[in-house]
C-alpha cells in the first residue's frame, strides 16, 4: 500500500475577514484595558472616599454636639418669644396713675397681678376730702372696670390717710 501525500488545501481568508479580526482583537484589547484602568480606579475613589469619611467623621460628632447645645438655647427663644408676645405692657398703667392721680395723693407700694389685670396700691393722702377727691377722678374713668378702696386709715404718724386701692383695669390699657 502506498502511502500518498495529498497536498494541502489552502485556506483563502479575504481581507474583509482579516480586517474584521483585527478590529475584533483591537475592540477585546481595547475592553481589557478599559475594565483594569476603571477597576484600579474605582479602588482609587473608593479609598480616597473612606479617608474623607475618617476626616468629616469628627465633624459631624462636633455638629451634633453644638447642635444638643443649640436646641435648649432655640426652645428658650422660642419660649421668650412667647413671653414677649403675650406679655402686658405695664407702662400704660403708670402713665394712667400719673395722669388721674391728683398731687397730694402719693403711692409707696405697687403690685401687679396679670391673670387679674389689676394692680394693689399703697397710698397715702392729707385728708379724706383729698381722697373723697380722687375717688370721684376713678369712678369716671373708662379704663378701670373695678376699683376697690380698702384699708383706710389715719397713718401712724398722725399726718394723713393712708388707704389701699385695689384697680381691676380694661384690656385695652394694655395695649
Amino acid at each position: 500500500m502506498a502511502i500518498e501525500i495529498s497536498p494541502r488545501t489552502k485556506i483563502k481568508i479575504t481581507i474583509w475577514t482579516m480586517a474584521a479580526g483585527v478590529v475584533l482583537a483591537i475592540l477585546l484589547l481595547g475592553l481589557l484595558v478599559s475594565y483594569f484602568y476603571f477597576f484600579f480606579n474605582i479602588k482609587k475613589i473608593d479609598q480616597q472616599i473612606q479617608e474623607k469619611t475618617l476626616a468629616v467623621a469628627p465633624l459631624e460628632r462636633a455638629i451634633k454636639e453644638k447642635e444638643k447645645e443649640l436646641i435648649p438655647l432655640s426652645e428658650k427663644i422660642k419660649d421668650f418669644d412667647k413671653l414677649l408676645t403675650e406679655r402686658k405692657n405695664i407702662l400704660n398703667i403708670f402713665a394712667f396713675l400719673e395722669r388721674v392721680c391728683l398731687p397730694k395723693v402719693w403711692f409707696s407700694k405697687f403690685e401687679f397681678d396679670a391673670e387679674k389685670r389689676g394692680v394693689v396700691i399703697s397710698g397715702k393722702t392729707d385728708n379724706f376730702a383729698t381722697l373723697d377727691q380722687q375717688v370721684s377722678i376713678l369712678k369716671q374713668e373708662p379704663l378701670l372696670e373695678n376699683f376697690n378702696i380698702s384699708e383706710v386709715s389715719i397713718s401712724k404718724e398722725g399726718e394723713g390717710i393712708a388707704f389701699i386701692l385695689l384697680l381691676a383695669f380694661n384690656i385695652s390699657i394694655f395695649e
